[in-house]
């Protein structure tokens, strides 16, 4: 028997702008938080922010909308652990291509508390972790969990072989490589990342390698070193694997956020340290090799890098985030 009811708009309001407040904790591309909610009415729309899109690497803005994607996801598993029912409108209008989504909750949904409450503390504490791997393979089982997880948002989840894994390597190596020969593409990196970026934003130096990763796969090329001790470690028991989709159009880079976030959150609670690998899915050239790694079962949407960290390293800090009313535009905002 279906027991949920109706929410009253101003119940709705303010479930929808804490699960929008929760939703800066998502990861995006460089740390941009390129979104913008508004809060209105029972009604929160999302947007993407054009005035935090790396208009150099991403001049399409999919790794953008992306980024959105994930915080759209975790905007609804915070409605969840409230106890709501999230119904998702992605791209809702036609003519506005920054409007990405419009989220509604009509009904209480059944919650177990264990579970959700789980899920959103799980938000609170994921990260990039780039500490190196123990020398121990993936649990059995662990890659069909997370194929499964993305597979809720119609993105597939594409384990690679060594030699693919090869191929990763010298694709994510030459993307890198042509973002720091390019003036603006560099200049665009380095007003982003290091202590003297955009406060709140960007990825500073205490989340930047501080020597040179031993990995197959290239870390990410910040095009400088930064304070990150201990992890330039080897990655024999890394997996790694590409998040794909069935076109190439903005709504499936929002799903693919989605689907990135809803993988991210299985992995950290289940123990698996996870760290994108955007670069090669950036420029156009090294996007088309990663679709040739997918033998055209799909459009890449996103890289990853799959394994268990070393625990005896410390962890690297969680990134600075965006004052609230940067990225949420709601009354109950304001008000706090």
């Amino acid at each position: 028997m279906n027991t949920a009811i109706t929410v009253a708009t101003g119940v709705a309001t303010e479930a929808l702008a804490r699960a929008a407040v929760t939703a800066a904790c998502a990861p995006s591309i460089h740390n941009t938080q390129p979104w913008r909610w508004r809060v209105r009415d029972g009604v929160a729309d999302l947007y993407a922010d054009r005035r935090r899109q790396l208009t150099e690497s991403d001049p399409d803005g999919r790794m953008m909308i992306t980024s959105c994607g994930a915080a759209l996801h975790h905007a609804c598993v915070a409605l969840t652990a409230q106890g709501f029912n999230p119904e998702v409108d992605r791209m809702p209008d036609a003519g506005d291509h920054d409007h990405l989504a419009r989220v509604t909750v009509t009904r209480l949904a059944p919650v177990t508390p264990a579970e959700t409450m789980r899920h959103l503390q799980t938000l609170m504490i994921r990260h990039t972790d780039r500490r190196p791997l123990v020398d121990r393979p993936l649990p059995d089982g662990t890659l069909d969990m997370l194929r499964s997880a993305a597979a809720t948002y119609t993105i597939g989840l594409d384990p690679l072989d060594r030699d693919q894994v090869i191929e990763l390597a010298s694709a994510v190596g030459r993307a890198q490589r042509a973002q720091l020969d390019d003036p603006a593409g560099r200049a665009e990196l380095d007003a982003w990342t290091g202590n003297g970026g955009i406060r709140g934003a960007g990825v500073p130096d205490a989340n930047i390698l501080a020597a040179a990763s031993e990995s197959t796969v290239p870390a990410r090329d910040f095009g400088h070193f930064g304070a990150l001790t201990g992890a330039a470690g080897h990655d024999a028991a890394a997996r790694y694997a590409i998040l794909y989709g069935l076109d190439d159009e903005p709504g499936t880079w929002l799903r693919a956020g989605e689907a990135l976030s809803a993988v991210w959150l299985v992995a950290t609670e289940h123990g698996i340290a996870l760290v994108p690998l955007s670069a090669a899915a950036e420029a156009p050239s090294t996007r088309q090799e990663l679709r040739r790694i997918l033998a055209g079962v799909g459009y890449p949407c996103i890289g990853l890098r799959l394994g268990i960290a070393d625990r005896e390293q410390p962890a690297p800090p969680n990134t600075p985030r965006l004052p609230v009313t940067t990225t949420v535009d709601a009354d109950a905002v304001r008000q706090g």
